[in-house]
């Protein structure tokens, strides 16, 4: 029975420190709009890159946009932008903050 105790103490804790680091860095991550010729080329280019945890394609009035959630500990807006740039379809960045929630844009 104590052994179980304590299992559970251990469990408890790990738990709580996984839950603290992860709120943690949700303060940290930051969120762009990126003016791409092809939203879905702009998805298939940022997916799976350093420092980009998401990205949304949609539409901002009659422009194609990527809305990227990304850790700028990790990855600047620079680098974004060359990464959508190689992929051919960068036009311009609208917006980058340090805000996680998508914009109120029109999505897909």
């Amino acid at each position: 029975m104590r052994a179980l105790t304590l299992n559970v103490g251990v469990l408890i804790g790990t738990l709580l420190l996984i839950f603290s680091a992860r709120s943690e860095a949700v303060t940290k991550m930051a969120r762009a709009t990126f003016v791409v010729y092809c939203y879905d080329v702009g998805v298939s280019a940022l997916n799976g890159k350093p420092g980009v945890i998401s990205v949304q394609p949609g539409w901002s009035g009659a422009r194609e946009v990527n809305w990227v959630i990304y850790d700028p500990q990790s990855v600047s807006i620079s680098k974004i932008e060359s990464w959508l740039r190689e992929a051919g379809t960068y036009i311009d960045t609208l917006e980058a903050n340090m805000s996680t929630e998508p914009g109120e844009e029109t999505k897909q």
